[in-house]
């Protein structure tokens, strides 16, 4: 490859080498391995597009994720109110065969590890949902930084 800055041809067919591998989320320096390019010039990119994100997102960021956190807590709390009727469902059945054979059903029987299935998933959902809902939102996060700061450099 020539030495010195691209003419705009080719700093175009660079972005458009680059942008996939960008919007994957894949790291510069495996981007730089894969397309041959230097790592410093997929970084420059890889910033150029970063700094459009961010300034896109900026004003409206913090109202947004606490939007999509919300949104994602109903969304959990639907999966939830489904599975809570599911293992309804499942311990009824348990009960009725219990009541047909007058003994517990075989443990080999796969009642047994749809309960547990059930049981794990459930558990996992409302741990998702409380890490979710504990995790402070970024304005808090930034204001106990700015006030940790200043504690640290007695600008309080």
């Amino acid at each position: 490859m020539k030495q010195g800055r691209p003419s705009k041809v080719e700093q175009l067919q660079i972005e458009r080498k680059l942008r996939p591998y960008f919007e994957k989320m894949l790291t510069p320096s495996l981007t730089a391995r894969e397309t041959r390019i230097n790592v410093k010039t997929v970084k420059k990119y890889y910033k150029i597009w970063y700094d459009e994100i961010t300034y896109s997102e900026h004003p409206d960021f913090i109202k947004r994720s606490k939007i999509t956190i919300s949104n994602a807590n109903i969304a959990l709390d639907n999966q939830l109110s489904k599975l809570y009727k599911l293992q309804a469902i499942h311990e009824r059945q348990i009960e009725y065969i219990i009541k047909q054979n007058n003994e517990m059903p075989d443990l080999d029987n796969n009642i047994y590890k749809t309960g547990i299935l059930l049981i794990e998933k459930i558990s996992d959902l409302v741990l998702k949902k409380t890490n979710l809902t504990t995790t402070p939102t970024a304005d808090v996060t930034l204001y106990n930084e700015i006030k940790e700061y200043t504690i640290e450099n007695g600008t309080a």
